[in-house]
């Protein structure tokens, strides 16, 4: 080979070269700043993805906050927050706000008791009874003689909204209330731990931050766990949202992907939910 011709192929080898950097360069990593706010129930799931996210693109800056379902919602409809977290379905007032629903997971809502109850077991009507006060006393549900104390979320809650619908059958026409004197907490993280350090207590929260500090109750014989929440012989089930305000777009959008993505979903959600990859595959 001549010297003008070694030139020429070393000139092309370092074109190439050059191309291939500049497709690198293209392929920058996401960057700037994203709010969520909302369900404690999703706030793990939003701030591990945080976390995972923001450490694969370091000019990212993604903060997560609580403070309940409606809070998430009325935020992101504002735009306070640029992703609103969500437990709970969009209620009817709040159908024109022009969200767009991102379902990120299936979640199990289970009742907790204090470690010192034995009963082990409630039917659906003597869990609503429970609840709305009927029943006080343990010992009408074949349990030992305590009063019973009852813990419930606050009203922005979307596990309360749930909770209140599906076992104490609120409706729009019929708005039931709690037990007057029932104790709120504005937290999952909270009632769990108002739950284990008072006697006698029953409250409620997502299967995510069951711990061995207090103990689950069966709902009609059926242990609630992500098992029996997948096939859906536990009944006490619902998706967990992340709403944006019109089509997810920007970072928005990206940090959205890696929460749906194969590997954050079968890694992490998986823990604690049932992932929407297994969701997916039942469709």
């Amino acid at each position: 080979m001549t010297g003008k011709r070694k030139l020429t192929v070393l000139m092309i080898g370092m074109a190439l070269v050059a191309v291939v950097a500049a497709a690198g360069c293209g392929s920058t990593a996401a960057s700037g700043n994203l709010s969520l706010s909302g369900s404690t129930t999703v706030q793990p799931i939003a701030q591990e993805a945080a976390d995972q996210f923001m450490k694969k693109n370091p000019g990212a800056n993604v903060t997560v906050q609580g403070g309940g379902s409606s809070v998430g919602i009325t935020n992101v409809s504002q735009g306070v927050s640029n992703i609103g977290n969500s437990s709970r379905n969009l209620a009817d007032t709040e159908k024109n706000l022009g969200l767009v629903d991102h379902q990120v997971a299936y979640d199990i809502v289970v009742a907790i008791v204090n470690p010192d109850v034995t009963v082990k077991s409630l039917t659906g009507d003597q869990m609503k009874n429970v609840f709305l006060g009927t029943v006080t006393n343990w010992s009408q549900v074949g349990g030992s003689n305590a009063p019973i104390t009852v813990m419930i979320r606050d009203e922005a809650s979307g596990t309360r909204d749930m909770w209140d619908t599906t076992v104490l059958g609120k409706t729009a026409t019929n708005p039931v209330k709690p037990v007057t004197g029932a104790i709120e907490a504005n937290s999952n993280g909270l009632l769990r731990q108002k739950v284990a350090s008072t006697p006698n207590s029953i409250g409620y929260i997502s299967y995510g931050y069951m711990n061995k500090s207090v103990k689950a109750l069966q709902f009609n014989g059926v242990t609630g766990n992500l098992t029996t929440g997948l096939n859906k012989t536990y009944p006490l089930t619902r998706y967990l949202h992340m709403f944006t305000k019109g089509a997810a777009t920007g970072l928005a959008k990206t940090y959205i992907d890696f929460v749906l993505s194969p590997d954050f979903q079968n890694q992490t959600v998986s823990k604690d939910y049932v992932p929407m990859t297994k969701i997916s595959a039942q469709k």
